[in-house]
């Protein structure tokens, strides 16, 4: 008898349960808990970068494609173990799971006020025509939280910030992936001051990333 299929059954996972897609994942709500989501590597991603023509030194971490997982994983625990009562700026993870899709990444949703998926930084910045003083605002505490709880960040741009509320308060931004250290030195993990430099680098950058997407000047009805 095979213990571990009946206590951990395959979760199955169809188009529609999907609520998002990104360049590498598939986002679908977790169909027995409103308040997951479970993420899921694209099959064409994993083939694109991961694949037989993908460049050699993609194919040697042991973990391949799953390599986000473990890095998000794997940062969020360190946070957790640092910071035990803080509400880190960083989508809370809940662990791993069999689906007929391949393994899912478990992660607790962000929701608008409406219940909703939370918007993203680009869909706020493109509504408000820019950067509104509340978005400012928001940004500006997002970021000291980050700076504050000294989280690594490997990867920080307008789609995958959201702006809501989940179990441990809110509305705030909440970075929902691309945590964690992706640089083969773990430099910005041996450095607060480096991991500081580092953060502010790509926020800096996210933030003119929107600008070339939605220019300032742009007329109201311009997009």
């Amino acid at each position: 008898m095979d213990v571990t299929s009946s206590l951990l059954p395959l979760l199955h996972l169809d188009d529609t349960d999907e609520c998002a897609t990104g360049q590498l994942r598939r986002i679908f709500q977790h169909p027995h808990a409103p308040d997951l989501l479970v993420k899921i590597v694209r099959a064409d991603a994993i083939e694109r970068r991961w694949g037989a023509g993908a460049p050699w030194y993609k194919r040697l971490p042991r973990a391949r494609q799953h390599g986000g997982f473990v890095r998000e994983l794997k940062e969020y625990i360190a946070l957790r173990a640092r910071h035990p009562a803080a509400a880190v700026p960083l989508a809370r993870m809940v662990g791993l799971v069999e689906t007929n899709l391949g393994l899912g990444l478990v992660s607790e949703k962000v929701r608008a006020a409406d219940g909703a998926l939370a918007p993203t930084l680009s869909a706020l910045y493109q509504r408000e025509r820019g950067f509104s003083a509340a978005i400012e605002r928001e940004l500006a505490r997002f970021l000291d939280a980050l700076l504050a709880c000294d989280a690594v960040v490997g990867d920080m741009h307008a789609w995958n910030l959201v702006f809501g509320s989940d179990s441990r308060g809110g509305p705030r931004f909440v970075l929902v992936d691309g945590f964690g250290e992706k640089h083969l030195v773990p430099f910005t993990s041996m450095s607060r001051r480096i991991n500081a430099y580092n953060t502010c680098r790509l926020y800096r950058r996210m933030r003119e990333q929107l600008r070339q997407l939605v220019p300032l000047d742009a007329p109201a009805g311009a997009g």
